[in-house]
């Protein structure tokens, strides 16, 4: 439309993109893009009262304490396996074994529809039997 900036029109794709990202950074816990910070815990121990993942404070260290929602790293080795071993028919997705990075734990390459196929499908199969069921 004339005289409408396209700023305020949401890309439904990009969208998609930041939310996957957020999602499975913070749960398979990426140093440094995970949504789970310093900040985020300050703010727990303010509002929520949660002492289990209420930041700790011993002499001039700062101790974090794992969340349920977090993996470990054995967990997170089966969740970039699994999709390392995944085909599908011709079409219906890329080839997500070749996005996985084991060495750097991270996957790489992916195009919106691959978030896509993420978000409705993998995430929910993935994390419903890894994560706790209250999460």
């Amino acid at each position: 439309m004339k005289g409408q900036s396209p700023h305020h029109n949401p890309d439904i794709m990009h969208t998609e993109k930041n939310v996957f990202e957020n999602i499975f950074n913070t749960v398979i816990d990426i140093n440094g893009m995970t949504k789970d910070n310093i900040r985020v815990r300050m703010h727990i121990a303010l509002f929520c009262h949660r002492k289990n993942i209420e930041l700790t404070y011993i002499r001039s260290q700062v101790i974090k304490p794992k969340t349920n929602f977090a993996l470990d790293k054995n967990t997170q080795l089966l969740v970039y396996q699994w999709l390392k071993s995944l085909y599908f028919p011709d079409g219906h997705s890329s080839n997500i074994s070749r996005l996985v990075n084991f060495k750097d734990c991270k996957l790489y390459g992916m195009k919106s529809h691959n978030y896509h196929m993420f978000m409705q499908i993998f995430i929910p199969l993935v994390y419903r039997d890894l994560l706790l069921k209250g999460i």
